[in-house]
Parts: C-alpha cells; structure tokens; sequence
C-alpha cells in the first residue's frame, strides 16, 4: 500500500511539474511578445515633485535638513532618495 501511494505522488508530482514548465514557457513568450510591441512594465513613474529644484537647492546650500525637505515634499524617505539619485546623475 505504501509503495503504491509513493508511486502515486510521483506521477502527480511529474505531472504537475510538467504543467509548470508548461505555463511558464507560455508566459516567457507573452512577455517576450509584449516587449516587441514595446510594452512598459511595472509601476509608471511618477513626475518629479513642482518645488523639487527648489527645495533641493536648499538642502545643497545647507539650509534645509533632508527630513525637512521630505517633510515638505510630502514624499517617502526612498522616494526622495531615489529622485535624489536620479537627478544626480
């Protein structure tokens, strides 16, 4: 009875394992078509903020703390980081 139950759950285990790689491989050639057609993924950009440049030039000249830009900004600590970075560049 065990040996039959341990065969059991490897054809079952097989079987699923092969619609894995079945589903998978569909969506490989989903993402691969939608990338041709120049489709975006992921979560869109957001705009910079209006007052960036401003309260930016005000964190470089040592008037404002970092904190208190976000603060103003009314973005996250990444966030402010990441456009940070990204203006730098």
């Amino acid at each position: 009875m065990d040996m039959i139950n341990a065969i059991l759950i490897e054809v079952l285990g097989s079987i699923a394992e092969n619609e894995r790689r079945k589903i998978r491989a569909r969506q490989r050639e989903g993402i691969e078509a939608a990338k041709k057609k120049n489709v975006r993924f992921g979560r869109p950009s957001k705009p910079l903020p209006d007052n960036w440049q401003q309260v930016l030039a005000e964190v470089h000249s040592g008037n404002k703390k970092p904190l208190e830009a976000m603060r103003e900004l009314g973005i996250s600590r990444s966030c402010y980081y990441r456009l940070y970075n990204k203006t730098q560049n």
